[in-house]
């Protein structure tokens, strides 16, 4: 039998695909009390599985609900998880995608593209994933920079998990602003202490974003130092330079033997 890492746990970049550097912004719908978004530069070819994931941590949410991504023709991308239980969340209508086989580049492709990301299928947070600029990573030293993830810029907290959607949330702000309302004490004992909802800590939604990328690459690494070299998958074959025309004629004339 042969184990493939791969399959079992894919890499967070697919390397098959093109990769060009992308500016985003990503928002959450339906506030009116103050913009909660969030400033984000990524390569084009990080698969939806892993950038929903960098999602969840970009934002600050737990990370224990479910969620996907929507494209502006309807398409839904979701996990394997959700595919198998639908009987779970409901009947569903339209076109399912497995978000693990599908890269970012693969649905925003041009300036002003946008999807929907939703946290939450009982909440339903739905963030719009704007794509606003498009780069292409310059060489350095002759060779390609090493993609990367990076959030550059937000403003606002993230609401807390559980709260009851963004009108949920702003129910819990305007009840916030009375210590004279009757559900303002349960409120506070809920929210983890020092909660600020205009408090928005790039540094730590860096730290969270990169703890899971490494979680992800130290486990393929002992997963692919545990598999015996006879369990590996063969490596593609690289395909073979074509030979130049006068090179070709040269050796049918025998002018590339050694005198």
């Amino acid at each position: 039998m042969i184990i493939d890492t791969d399959r079992i746990l894919p890499s967070i970049y697919d390397e098959t695909k093109p990769r060009k550097k992308y500016v985003l912004r990503l928002e959450l719908d339906g506030s009116t009390e103050f913009k909660i978004w969030r400033g984000i530069i990524c390569p084009s070819n990080i698969r939806l599985s892993y950038l929903s994931e960098f999602l969840v941590r970009t934002m600050g949410w737990v990370g224990y609900h479910e969620h996907q991504f929507t494209d502006k023709d309807g398409v839904e991308y979701v996990s394997t998880n959700f595919m198998e239980n639908f009987d779970e969340y409901g009947p569903h209508e339209g076109e399912y995608r497995d978000f693990s086989e599908w890269t970012l580049g693969d649905v925003l492709q041009k300036k002003g593209d946008h999807m929907t990301w939703t946290y939450d299928l009982g909440d339903d947070f739905t963030h719009t994933l704007t794509l606003r600029e498009i780069h292409r990573y310059m060489r350095k030293d002759g060779l390609p920079p090493d993609p990367e993830y990076c959030i550059t810029g937000g403003g606002n907290s993230c609401p807390p998990d559980d709260v009851g959607g963004i009108y949920g949330y702003e129910h819990m702000l305007e009840v916030l602003q009375n210590p004279d309302d009757e559900e303002y004490q349960e409120y506070k004992d809920w929210l983890p202490d020092g909660f600020d909802p205009k408090r928005f800590n790039i540094h730590d939604a860096r730290l969270r974003v990169w703890d899971f990328e490494r979680t992800v690459e130290t486990v393929r690494m002992r997963m692919d130092d545990c598999i015996p070299p006879e369990m590996r998958p063969l490596p593609p074959m690289k395909r073979q330079q074509s030979v130049p025309r006068k090179l070709r004629e040269r050796a049918a004339a025998g002018g590339d033997e050694e005198n």
